[in-house]
């Protein structure tokens, strides 16, 4: 039997239908012989025949394709003690036709021709019987021998054709059916390239866009900013989608095993929340206190569960809100974290629920569909739930909600309650909040739920009140310790609400919207309201006239390091982590950053992997052993935008201390920090008091995004300054640093590129021109950046035609377009006021 048909599935099944048929065919022989008085030897022979034949197959002694033939000369032998006997000549034949259609199904061609081969000695065996008998042979018995004969001649002939065509058809199916998956192979290798390719730029994006959060930028222009920082983090997720399902799909889903507080990875989850677009619906998020503060399990995986449970409620929610509950099912290894999350939205029909897990389905499809995505939500929350041994579940009901539910084991590192409250019996609640009398029923069922929750896991005595009388008698009455107050009632009541800043803890639930504008001893928090920051407000905002801060967490006279062979690339890490009050050094080169740990004492080491020569891997080992040697201890983190889930432990088993993916998201990041560093070097600041304000003036105007008035038209054709603005966010300091580092040492990078040209290294070109590609893009040199994207796919492919045929002409280019940008050289003093060379070939 041939590869294909070994592993058919109708083919195997042939075995155990071939094992009945001649288990009936004995019985029913057995019987026979009873009746008919034949030879009682034969019955105990057939009858240990059958015992073998099954022992055989349920001990599995033998492969298929020998116990087949067990099967067969057994059958095939009583099937000759059935044919000898002169009453069944003329029965036999129908028999064996019969036999042969039933081989057809083991694929085998040799089969066939035994069953022939039986019949023909049986029969003839039948027919010397028959003659020594003294049978007549008139023209009935001959023409029912030459009938019977043929019959098993043509029974044959069709068994072997189905056989031919059956497996001629199994060859073509197997033959697509590599091909396809083959092409699904490199179309998820080809995704995942893609995604680490954007990974660049969106760095860029969210890195710069981050950083100008922050200055003091005129309030449209911080409007701006955030959204080119959501976008960048909507393009981020899209591409960390596209990679998570590649390793679904083609099975390569690393789980890890780790420790994680639940309180931390709800919190990142919200920060990333942020960027994503509610609809205007609201969402609570129920954590219950009694969930173990330390478990065990994937948390990356788990976070992006969570992510994509609510980003999807989102989704399919016009009106109403989004219910996230977060709770413990105790169990003997553990606990199942039950993740479950509801929603007010469309819901989903029953019809549609059958297609849900399957990859990009969309229940709202179509070019007239009123939500974005890519359709893989829902199919990566079930692969990463497999792949952690949980289960799914979904229930809906159209027009009125759907509700998503994970269970997932893990074990506990600590016990401990996640949420609590330290001096609870001194502790007494009343909140004011408009949310609790929404109009929307659902919603103020999940607000009462989370506030019950809150209420019996913390243990604390809260009172809730719907108007301003209602407060001002309680407050009367009672002792009231700590007041949430709503944002609307907060307005309509600031005289009131401040005044009682003197009795009691306040902290006002701040809606969309609201400019933050608060007396200095109103604490803000930010919706989503959820019992992390009620159980923070009530442990750190206890004594009267403190209330509670926002930390910004800071690691100042940290002394790093930053590796990278994109210049881009460590302009951002610089302005990212010399936010964070570190003294930032850089290396562009995996040997560099080697001399320089070794020439330099450096707290951490922020390490890229995939550069030129040494990659990160090596060099960072360089560094571990010269340090092993000097007796000095350095932290080691890969920052690259290597980010599928195996990467992570690959880093982590190769010695870094910690892993943060390209582009940097802060959380991440921050949490890599705290794990890494020592506590001494990680501090606080606390901003108070009007720093809570936001929407600060500046006398800044919107002139810094205006093009040079010097620029040419022919300049334009160049550089499209207009887009480079747009990349650096309108800030020409940067855009002038970002020029200054593309024409930097611009000899060397030309004589570099030749040289590998030259030397027809063409994967080491391709990582060259790759790096080129992307910082034109940066600086709008758009021309330069068309002819680099080209060449870097000739040279990844091996096309050394294009490769032989346009390096020449983008050598060009890009060396005259370096010239052109250089202080002092045709332009003047200035970077931007440059002046570039006439020739037509630059344009």
């Amino acid at each position: 039997m041939n590869n294909n048909s070994e592993e058919n599935e109708l083919y195997k099944s042939s075995h155990i239908m071939i094992l009945l048929s001649y288990t009936m065919f004995s019985v029913i022989l057995t019987a026979e012989s009873l009746i008919m008085g034949w030879e009682k030897w034969a019955i105990l022979l057939i009858g240990a025949g059958i015992t073998g034949a099954w022992i055989i197959h349920i001990q599995s002694r033998l492969s298929n394709k020998g116990r087949l033939w067990v099967y067969s000369v057994l059958m095939m032998v009583t099937y000759f003690f059935y044919g000898i006997h002169l009453t069944s000549t003329f029965d036999i034949a129908i028999v064996m036709s019969i036999v042969i259609m039933l081989y057809t199904m083991s694929g085998e061609k040799a089969f066939i021709a035994l069953c022939q081969v039986t019949f023909f000695i049986t029969f003839a065996y039948d027919i010397i019987a028959m003659i020594i008998a003294g049978e007549k042979f008139d023209s009935l018995i001959v023409t029912r021998a030459m009938l019977h004969v043929a019959m098993i001649l043509m029974a044959g002939w069709i068994a072997r054709t189905i056989i031919d065509k059956w497996n001629e058809m199994i060859r073509r199916t197997g033959s697509e059916i590599n091909q396809l998956k083959v092409q699904t192979d490199r179309l998820n290798n080809f995704l995942a390239n893609v995604s680490h390719e954007i990974r660049t730029p969106v760095n860029a994006v969210m890195g710069l866009s981050s950083i100008l959060e922050k200055a003091d930028l005129p309030e449209d222009i911080l409007d701006d900013v955030s959204a080119i920082s959501k976008a960048g983090h909507r393009v981020a997720e899209q591409m960390g989608d596209i990679l998570d399902y590649t390793e679904i799909d083609m099975g390569k889903l690393s789980v890890s095993n780790e420790r994680y507080m639940i309180g931390s990875l709800v919190n990142d989850c919200l920060t990333q929340l942020s960027f994503a677009d509610d609809h205007g619906v609201d969402l609570v998020v129920d954590m219950e206190a009694q969930t173990p503060s330390e478990l065990i399990g994937d948390a990356d995986k788990i976070k992006k569960i969570l992510w994509h449970l609510i980003v999807n409620g989102y989704k399919f929610t016009s009106e109403g809100g989004v219910y996230a509950h977060v709770f413990p099912v105790k169990r003997e290894y553990g606990i199942n974290l039950i993740i479950e999350v509801k929603d007010t939205g469309i819901g989903i029909g029953e019809e549609e629920l059958e297609h849900i897990y399957e990859r990009f389905y969309q229940s709202d499809s179509g070019q007239t569909r009123a939500v974005g995505g890519l359709g893989l939500g829902l199919s990566i929350v079930n692969g990463f739930v497999s792949s952690m041994g949980g289960v799914m579940t979904i229930e809906s009901t159209p027009n009125v909600g759907t509700t998503v539910r994970v269970s997932i084991p893990q074990q506990i590192s600590d016990e401990d309650p996640c949420l609590s409250v330290g001096d609870k019996d001194n502790c007494k609640v009343a909140g004011f909040l408009g949310f609790m009398t929404t109009g929307h029923t659902e919603v103020r069922e999940y607000y009462m739920k989370m506030i019950a929750h809150l209420v019996s896991g913390l243990s604390v005595p809260f009172s809730r009140v719907q108007s301003i009388e209602d407060l001002r008698s309680l407050v009367e009455r009672s002792e009231i310790t700590h007041l949430f107050v709503g944002t609307g009632e907060y307005l309509e009541n600031r005289s009131y609400i401040e005044s009682l800043t003197d009795k009691m803890n306040v902290a006002v639930v701040a809606d969309r919207g609201f400019d933050g504008k608060t007396g200095p001893r109103i604490t803000l928090l930010a919706k989503p309201f959820y019992g992390a920051q009620v159980a923070n407000f009530l442990n750190h905002a206890f004594e009267m006239g403190i209330f509670l801060a926002e930390e910004k967490m800071r690691c100042p006279g940290l002394k790093a390091l930053v590796v990278d062979d994109e210049p881009m690339n460590l302009l951002v890490a610089r302005g990212i982590f010399e936010s964070y009050g570190m003294e930032v050094e850089t290396a562009a080169s995996g040997e560099e950053s080697v001399v320089k740990c070794k020439e330099n004492t450096y707290d951490v080491v922020f390490m890229d992997h995939m550069m030129p020569g040494m990659d990160g891997v090596e060099a960072m080992k360089r560094i571990r052993n010269e340090m092993a040697h000097s007796g000095k201890d350095i932290s080691v983190i890969a920052l690259t935008a290597n980010a599928i889930s195996s990467a992570k432990e690959m880093f982590m088993a190769e010695g870094f201390d910690g892993f943060v993916p390209k582009p940097i998201e802060l959380p991440e990041l921050e949490r890599v920090l705290k794990h890494v560093l020592p506590k001494s070097a990680i501090v606080y600041e606390k901003m108070i008091g009007e720093e809570h304000e936001s929407g600060a003036e500046t006398g800044e105007t919107d002139e810094a995004l205006k093009p040079d008035e010097a620029l040419k038209p022919d300049e334009a054709l160049i550089l499209d300054e207009a887009l480079a603005l747009k990349y650096c966010m309108g800030d020409r300091d940067l855009y002038n640093a970002l020029i200054a580092e593309y024409v930097n040492d611009r000899e060397t990078k030309v004589k570099t590129l030749n040289e590998l040209y030259e030397a027809r290294e063409l994967k080491d070109y391709a990582i060259k021109v790759h790096a080129i590609k992307s910082t034109s893009k940066t600086i709008g040199a758009m021309k330069v950046f068309e002819e680099a994207k080209d060449l870097e796919a000739a040279a990844k492919s091996g096309d050394e035609a294009y490769v032989d045929s346009n390096h020449p002409g983008f050598i060009k280019d890009y060396e005259n377009l370096m010239i052109s940008l250089s202080p002092g050289e045709d332009g003047g003093d200035e970077v931007l006021e440059f002046e570039p060379e006439g020739s037509s070939d630059d344009e």
